[in-house]
């Protein structure tokens, strides 16, 4: 943020590389320059739980990340896309991200000064659309098992900003209704795992609406998720066994 003026300055540096090998060789730069691997970070940083923390004699403190932050969010093709050169070192280019991905990668942090960060960078102007977007796009590169929904974690920080700060975010709503519509689509995939089961007996469940919930096995069904048997009625709904990764 410094880089780009959105903050006078700074002691910390975030810096994510590709992979192990790069992070290997950057470490070793770090440590040719005073840097020591801090084997005890300071309490802030507990969230940080794979970060190699790295810090000068000067106070400086480096924040090394592999591919994803916080064990969360993955430096993605859109993130890499929007990023711009600062500088470049031979074969090593530095890059810093957009705005509104330092924005989002801020979200998930849980260092007390990130907030502070999200607040300066939401009053330098953010594309809340480009936001959205990655934060779906985050999806795709999560494991099978990884249940968490990021704009979930976003909208809790937004809100948190907004109360802190006094601000209006006028995506929010969006953002709202997204994180929730994700939220019910994985609630009702739970359900379904349960074995098969009715529009009716969803309401039930999740307390939705049968509009709500028709609307969400629509979405279900037309991603290839679901199967409907409309021989009779009311309809059953259950897991295709052959969508995603084991359809063949």
């Amino acid at each position: 943020m410094a880089l780009r003026g959105d903050k006078d300055a700074t002691k910390d540096v975030d810096l994510i590389v590709e992979d192990e090998v790069k992070a290997i060789a950057l470490r070793a730069a770090l440590i040719g320059l005073g840097f020591e691997v801090n084997l005890q970070p300071p309490l802030e940083c507990s969230a940080l739980i794979d970060a190699k923390i790295m810090t000068s004699p000067q106070g400086m403190r480096v924040d090394l990340f592999v591919k994803k932050v916080c064990n969360k969010l993955t430096l993605s093709s859109g993130m890499k896309a929007r990023s711009e050169t600062v500088s470049q070192y031979g074969p090593i280019s530095l890059r810093m991200c957009s705005r509104e991905d330092i924005f989002l990668l801020k979200s998930v942090t849980e260092r007390p000064r990130d907030l502070d960060d999200m607040a300066a960078l939401y009053r330098q102007g953010l594309d809340g659309k480009t936001i959205l977007q990655e934060c779906h796009e985050q999806a795709s590169y999560a494991s099978s098992n990884d249940e968490r929904i990021w704009e979930a974690f976003l909208l809790a920080k937004v809100e948190e900003m907004e109360d802190r700060y006094g601000l209006a975010v006028p995506w929010k709503k969006r953002l709202e209704r997204t994180a929730r519509s994700r939220l019910a689509l994985h609630l009702m995939r739970k359900e379904l795992e349960k074995g098969p089961t009715t529009v009716m007996d969803i309401c039930h469940v999740l307390e939705l609406s049968p509009r709500e919930v028709r609307a969400l096995v629509a979405s279900l069904e037309a991603a290839g998720d679901v199967i409907i048997d409309r021989g009779k009625r009311p309809y059953t709904i259950r897991l295709d066994n052959m969508s995603g990764n084991e359809r063949s």
